[in-house]
């Protein structure tokens, strides 16, 4: 299964009072069937490093345009989170990836 973890941190927005920074995890899944299942075992695996991700604040769908991950499908949580080492994650001080969904 080809699988890509990624934090993009905003420095565009501010921190929050207790200085967490703005972040965009976006976990991308290159073969699944994109079944309600197979989501929610996307949700599942962005809490196993973030368990203050709420269900109702997980949304999926699939990349349209990318250079490399068109047809990828992704599980995106956006959230002020502390600016630390997330084991398995890779992370960009980008803010904004290379694909649209």
């Amino acid at each position: 299964m080809v699988k890509h973890k990624c934090i993009y941190w905003r420095p565009d927005l501010h921190q929050n009072k207790e200085g967490e920074l703005f972040a965009n995890v976006h976990l991308l899944i290159g073969c699944n069937q994109g079944k309600i299942i197979d989501r929610q075992v996307m949700a599942d695996e962005i809490r196993e490093t973030f368990p203050q991700a709420e269900l109702k604040n997980i949304f999926a769908g699939n990349i349209k345009l990318s250079s490399c991950f068109n047809g990828f499908h992704i599980a995106s949580w956006n959230e002020h989170i502390p600016k630390q080492d997330y084991p398995g994650w890779q992370q960009s001080e980008q803010g904004m990836p290379e694909y649209s969904w």
